[in-house]
């Protein structure tokens, strides 16, 4: 009986079932090797472009996480030969957070309070890292799941206004556009201030809601020092001590 050829060059035992007729495949201890290196350099590759993406948000070069993660360049794009390809991976689980926060919002009791509950958490989840607040500002295609968490998250987020703006009780009426503008410039306030300035942050949705709910639901954090402001301005004369 001739025997199957054996696939490229990577060695493989061939043997045959009780029955003499069906080959059988058992991988030798170099495939198992080659293929536990691959699972180590995917797994590199993650943890680097997690890492990476969280300090200096998504613009970042795939040379620079290939070369955090100490892997060559030729085997990150083997396993992630797009840009978006790789931000899907290690973004897809938050991205399905902030699509669940829409939609519990969407089903609570007290309409008003989901609306500062679902702003509240949702830019709280986006001040986690630098490329979470970069994604959630934006509409960058990723992938097909992707794409549909947007919608599902928009068709909610469209569902929590209205039905607080329809209570009678907000200041003005608000919609998911102004959200979208919130989401935009708390990108920007993370990017500058996460490191000198954190609660800054909040403290910009804090004010955003006392805007547009009854005052007795928002409670607004303390405003950052002036300190805390030039040293995220660069203002040298706010460096941190050494």
């Amino acid at each position: 009986m001739t025997e199957p050829p054996i696939r490229g060059c990577i060695p493989t035992c061939w043997t045959y079932d009780q029955t003499g007729m069906h080959p059988q495949i058992f991988r030798t201890g170099e495939e198992v090797d080659m293929r536990a290196d691959a699972e180590r350099n995917r797994a590199a590759a993650l943890a680097a472009a997690e890492a990476v993406y969280a300090e200096q948000g998504v613009e970042v070069s795939l040379n620079e996480i290939a070369r955090r993660a100490e892997i060559g360049n030729a085997t990150l794009y083997r396993h992630f030969p797009t840009h978006e390809a790789l931000l899907s991976e290690v973004y897809t689980g938050h991205l399905e957070r902030y699509c669940a926060i829409a939609e519990d919002a969407a089903r609570a009791a007290d309409p008003v309070a989901a609306l500062r509950d679902c702003v509240t958490a949702t830019c709280a989840l986006q001040a986690t890292n630098r490329g979470l607040a970069d994604l959630l500002a934006s509409l960058r295609p990723l992938s097909p799941h992707v794409d549909a968490l947007r919608v599902r998250h928009h068709r909610a987020v469209t569902t929590v206004f209205r039905r607080a703006v329809r209570t009678g009780e907000l200041c003005v009426d608000a919609s998911p556009e102004d959200f979208a503008v919130l989401l935009i410039a708390n990108a920007g306030l993370i990017h500058r201030t996460v490191d000198d300035a954190p609660r800054s942050s909040a403290r910009l949705v804090a004010v955003w809601l006392a805007g547009v709910l009854p005052h007795d639901m928002v409670d607004v954090p303390p405003a950052p020092t002036e300190t805390q402001v030039r040293r995220a301005l660069g203002d040298p004369g706010g460096a941190r001590p050494r």
